[in-house]
This record gives C-alpha cells, sequence and structure tokens, in this order.
C-alpha cells in the first residue's frame, strides 16, 4: 500500500478473536495521520441476525435462557441510563449508526464508497462474524489483512471472566459454569479453528500472506512490533503512535460503525481497560499462562485449549516478530 500517492484509500482488515486486546491496537491507529477507523461492523451484523434475533435457535433452553439473561440485565437501572445515553448520541454524532440498520450488505455498500481526505480505512472485526459471510466483503483496491492472535490459556480465561460480568453471573461457580455452553450466539470453541481457516482463505484468495500478530508481543515490545506493521502495512511510522489520548472520546468522535459495538460494551465495562488506555500495558502474567494468577483452568476450558492449540501454534510459527 503506497499511502504517499493512493489512487483511494488503502483499506486494512483486523481481523480477531475475543480478547485479545484488538481494542487497544484500534485505539492507538486511530491516531494515525488520515486515518479512518470502523469498529467490528460485521459483529454488529452478526448480532442482529443471532442475539438480537426473537428467531435464532428459538425453543432451544440455552439459547431461551440467555434471551432471558440479557433481557433482564437490559431492565436493570445502569442500562436503562446507557442506553437512554446512547441514544441521544445517536442524534448528534453521525459516525455512529443505530443498532437495527447494520447489516452485512449495508456494510459491504459503505466500504466501497469513496473515502475522501483519509490515507487509510482501518476495519477491526471478528473473524466469526465474516467467515460465513465472505462474499460481503467490500470488492476495494490497496486491500490488506491482518490476524491478531492470542494465547489459548490466556485469552480463553479473559474470555470467560469477560462473560460472567457482562451478563452479571460472577457469583456462579467458575469450575462448573461451561462458557462454551451457556454462549450459544458465538463459536466458542471454534474461535482459533475459524480465525485459521479465515487465514488461509485469505491468502488463497488474495496471493497475499495475511499479517499475524502476537497480542503478548505487541503489548510487551510495541516499540518494536507497531513499526514493523507499519512497515509491512506501507503506512508511515511515528514513535508518537507508541502512545495516544486516553478516555473514551476517540470512541464517539472518530469510530464508525453501531452504536452498540462502539458505546455500550465500553459503558458495560467490557471494554473499560483498553478504552481508558494511553499505551499498550505489558502484560500482567508471563505469556501462555492464565490471564488471572487468581483463576484455574477450568475443566471446559483446558478441552478447548487442548482442541485450539494446534491452530494457534500454526498461526504463531507465521507471527510478526
Amino acid at each position: 500500500m503506497n499511502s504517499a500517492t493512493p489512487a483511494s484509500a488503502g483499506m486494512v482488515f483486523i481481523w480477531v478473536i475475543p480478547r485479545s486486546c484488538s481494542t487497544a491496537l484500534l485505539k492507538c491507529l486511530t491516531f494515525v495521520d488520515n486515518v479512518e477507523a470502523w469498529m467490528e461492523p460485521y459483529t454488529g451484523a452478526r448480532f442482529n441476525e443471532t442475539w438480537y434475533n426473537p428467531d435464532f435457535r428459538k425453543g432451544d433452553p440455552v439459547a431461551e435462557r440467555m434471551r432471558e439473561d440479557l433481557a433482564k440485565y437490559e431492565e436493570t437501572e445502569s442500562m436503562i441510563a446507557i442506553r437512554k445515553e446512547i441514544e441521544g448520541k445517536l442524534k448528534i454524532l453521525p459516525n455512529l449508526i443505530a443498532q437495527k440498520n447494520i447489516s452485512y450488505q449495508w456494510i459491504k455498500r459503505q466500504l466501497e464508497l469513496p473515502v475522501q481526505g483519509k490515507s487509510v480505512v482501518i476495519v477491526k472485526d471478528h473473524s466469526s462474524a465474516i467467515i460465513n459471510h465472505l462474499q460481503d466483503l467490500p470488492d476495494v483496491p490497496n486491500c490488506r489483512h491482518v490476524l491478531l492472535i492470542r494465547h489459548p490459556r490466556e485469552l480463553y480465561v479473559s474470555f470467560k471472566t469477560m462473560v460472567r460480568k457482562r451478563l452479571g453471573l460472577d457469583d456462579l461457580s467458575w469450575e462448573t459454569w461451561d462458557v462454551a455452553e451457556k454462549i450459544p450466539f458465538l463459536p466458542v470453541r471454534d474461535f482459533y479453528q475459524i480465525q485459521n481457516r479465515l487465514r488461509k482463505h485469505l491468502e488463497k484468495s488474495s496471493g497475499d500472506k495475511p499479517i499475524v500478530v502476537e497480542a503478548f508481543d505487541l503489548c510487551s515490545k510495541p516499540e518494536i512490533i507497531l513499526p514493523k506493521l507499519f512497515e509491512e502495512l506501507g503506512i508511515p511510522y511515528k514513535e508518537s503512535y507508541l502512545g495516544w489520548e486516553a478516555g473514551d472520546a476517540v470512541l464517539e468522535n472518530k469510530w464508525k460503525g453501531s452504536a452498540d459495538m462502539i458505546l455500550l460494551e465500553a459503558k458495560t465495562g467490557v471494554l473499560d481497560r483498553a478504552v481508558h488506555s494511553s499505551r499498550f500495558e505489558p502484560p500482567e502474567q508471563p505469556w501462555g499462562t492464565a490471564a488471572r494468577a487468581d483463576l484455574e483452568i477450568s475443566p471446559e476450558l483446558k478441552v478447548i485449549i487442548d482442541a485450539a492449540m494446534p491452530h494457534y501454534e500454526e498461526m504463531y510459527a507465521e507471527r510478526l516478530q
């Protein structure tokens, strides 16, 4: 990608697995000169087909129970206040789109529109949101793909902790509460298989190898990994990109996409650390260990992690270093 004299804005997709430090990376990249940033538009479309679709897995006891839990959470005072705040911001911030208006076809059309005054468009999204909708990727020139990975032992403990917090289920047993069984709207067991499958598809379809970035490397040595990533993408690098503005103003004013994806999860605490970050924070635990030292690998996570490791190791071997 030649950002100095582009015929049109280049596009960079960052494909992620949940809890792979991707929001911090997007926040960092938002402060790059002449960037347009999208926050998980395809995930918003997927949610409309699953989480927010009353007919998705209708009659399935697990899905119905989760819908009930989400409905109860929406009725709490804190969520009512958050929804009211989001509704107000939708009226005044043109970069925010109402969740109900997001669809795969709409995203494709939006990403294919000419972009004025920008050198690069960056889209951060989940591989699981696009893997069955590859036809809805935009047909644009100057497109590169980055895959963000994280060791399964780190990621799955963090993911399970986040889900329990988001649903208000922290009081349930850590050992016996099965995160893959209780979250029917996400392919929890297959996160790494999907990420690796997407990597292979993108390489085959474009002839261009996606750039694999390990989250631990990025957070522990950003001064090495970030310049190399920019070089691979053909984006001019500045040392100042290692730090950025703290707080959530950038989300509200610069990120494009569903208001739910941009604001809701930030305000419910799910993305709190990344949202308020001003730099990449060094990992608190050694590489390959649970993200929290006080939590053991629960039985269902051990099975999931063992199945994920071959895919992770295959991608890890291709990582930027």
